[in-house]
């Protein structure tokens, strides 16, 4: 994971990294925390299937700071700590990461072979391996799916 400072735009600057196990590995950061899902099973190089938390308080030096195990996690994104996991054959996890050494469950839909998400004010657009799914999560304890487009393999 690579820290750059983009205060200028047109030229980023770099301020540090974090190195771990050599894996495919998708990261969000919200506040003081940057989130990242490692996966096992291919050309990456990962053993395990996790997602870590980076704390990166202080840019220069980011520290792992706690892992919680996943079933087969691919890419991920947080809104006002609320963090989705695609967490591919296991489906959708959702959880709150306002604790991030304590997230905590919020919804799991397993019905969906999910890979990657994009959450923006309440809405989820999320890819599965049949098409494109848009979730409502602007009520945490109503999160329902809105539409979907089904592409035939």
């Amino acid at each position: 994971m690579f820290i750059y400072d983009i205060s200028n735009p047109y030229n980023p600057t770099y301020v540090s990294d974090y190195w771990h196990i050599t894996s495919c590995d998708p990261v969000v950061v919200e506040g003081n925390y940057a989130y990242v899902t490692l996966r096992s099973g291919n050309l990456c190089g990962e053993i395990d299937d996790q997602l870590d938390v980076i704390d990166i308080t202080d840019l220069t030096s980011p520290e792992h700071v706690k892992s919680y195990t996943m079933t087969e996690p691919y890419g991920l994104g947080i809104d006002n700590s609320t963090l989705f996991v695609c967490d591919g054959s296991a489906g959708l996890k959702i959880y709150n990461a306002s604790e991030p050494m304590d997230i905590s469950a919020i919804a799991h839909f397993e019905s969906i072979q999910a890979y990657d998400v994009i959450p923006v004010n309440g809405i989820l657009m999320l890819i599965g391996d049949d098409g494109l799914y848009q979730y409502d999560y602007s009520d945490l304890t109503d999160i329902h799916l809105l539409s979907s487009i089904i592409i035939s393999q």
